[in-house]
């Protein structure tokens, strides 16, 4: 079932499945759209949801909560000085190029909402413009602190070009917690979405190599996000093809990443929810993690 729904949501008949899928929500959809509605969103956070619609791509660094910045900044440096440990307790090893920093400290596969990490998708801003490019309330379906690393072997999954086909729209807030300034350092890079749009959706394959996307897209209308630590920037990565972690020998990047959705989740997975409330969760957190 998954497989077939990973097919269908390469196809146009994934806004047909969407719309029925969200038919049997009706009640919480209108919801998340009358909470989109009363929000308080600045000019600045709009003009960045226009772009993300129209370019499939905003950068958002100047909308981050200095406050939270800082924090989230020293979480990171923390996390990436417990490298071994965070390695030994993942959850998930298949990508060998990645450690998963976060999987150490779930309780029971869950991050409690008050977690730094979780903190930083949820700033007012990045709300603001994620419910802004969706016309409602966001759907948080994880959070990710990953550090990539050279491994020597081939280039693979997400070293490759593709798109997500997780839903109609996944939009996921990047920042970088340690400077991506030179092709060694793994830059995540990506293709506008109407560049994108000349590669289509080719019938066999999901992952591909440069030749086989620069044989329809011009090398120039790449975007390669080289910038110093902190940098934020929020892609379409259903509607963007994109790659990344291309690391050189000697080189490391820790990356975090926010997905949000559209609610209901399309594709099917886990139904247990990867995040804890505390008694501070407000109702409008809890919508948009779930709870």
């Amino acid at each position: 079932m998954s497989r077939a729904l990973w097919h269908v949501n390469r196809s146009p008949l994934r806004y047909a499945v969407k719309s029925g899928v969200s038919a049997w929500h009706l009640g919480e959809k209108r919801e998340r759209r009358r909470q989109a509605q009363l929000l308080n969103v600045a000019a600045a956070e709009r003009n960045k949801a226009e772009e993300l619609n129209r370019n499939g791509y905003a950068i958002v660094t100047e909308l981050m909560d200095p406050a939270v910045q800082q924090q989230f900044a020293q979480a990171g440096m923390a996390r990436l000085g417990d490298i071994e440990n965070a390695e030994a307790k993942q959850a998930s090893n298949w990508k060998k190029f990645w450690v998963r920093l976060l999987d150490a400290e779930m309780k029971d596969g869950k991050l409690s909402a008050d977690n730094i990490f979780v903190q930083y998708a949820l700033q007012p801003a990045v709300i603001n413009v994620v419910a802004t490019a969706l016309g409602e309330m966001p759907w948080l379906d994880y959070v990710l602190l990953s550090y990539s690393r050279h491994t020597g072997e081939e280039l693979a999954s997400s070293q490759l070009w593709h798109r997500d086909h997780d839903d109609v729209r996944v939009i996921k807030l990047f920042s970088y917690l340690t400077d991506v300034e030179q092709d060694g350092d793994g830059p995540f890079t990506f293709l506008p979405r109407q560049s994108t749009d000349k590669f289509g959706f080719p019938l066999l394959g999901s992952h591909f190599p440069d030749d086989r996307v620069f044989g329809k897209v011009p090398r120039g209308d790449v975007k390669v996000m080289k910038a110093p630590r902190l940098a934020s920037f929020m892609v379409d990565t259903a509607k963007c093809l994109h790659m990344g972690s291309r690391m050189a020998p000697g080189h490391g990047r820790l990356l975090y990443t926010a997905t949000f959705f559209a609610f209901p989740r399309m594709y099917p997975g886990a139904k247990n929810r990867p995040f804890s409330p505390t008694p501070d969760t407000s109702a409008l957190q809890k919508l948009i993690l779930g709870l």
